[in-house]
């Protein structure tokens, strides 16, 4: 009984760390995404103010510049937090037979 709750709690809590990496994916996401449509408004009122002028037209690569940084670095992110997942997934599965060989007098090794 007690490696049955020993599995279910490791069960349990590999699914809690995997929806914890989801929500972080999701939020990371969500920031590339406003940070994009920021620079997209950044662009229209550029040139609604006049992209000649040099401070709006600084203005504007500088928002290109950071929209592409933060787009990288989601990616960046994703790629981490989807290696993070596959971890977590590894650990528990490989925690998960060993405790039932445990249970079932099978050695481990």
């Amino acid at each position: 009984m007690e490696r049955e709750y020993t599995i279910s709690a490791l069960e349990n809590r590999a699914a809690d760390d995997i929806a914890t990496v989801r929500l972080l994916e999701q939020q990371w996401d969500d920031y590339r995404e406003v940070m994009h449509e920021n620079t997209a408004r950044f662009e229209e009122a550029g040139i609604g103010m006049g992209a000649k002028t040099h401070s709006v037209h600084k203005g504007m690569a500088a928002r290109r510049e950071l929209d592409s940084y933060v787009g990288q670095l989601a990616y960046e992110q994703a790629e981490l937090l989807a290696e993070t997942a596959r971890e977590i997934r590894s650990h528990a599965e490989f925690e998960s037979e060993r405790l039932r060989r445990e249970k079932a007098g099978t050695s481990w090794g």
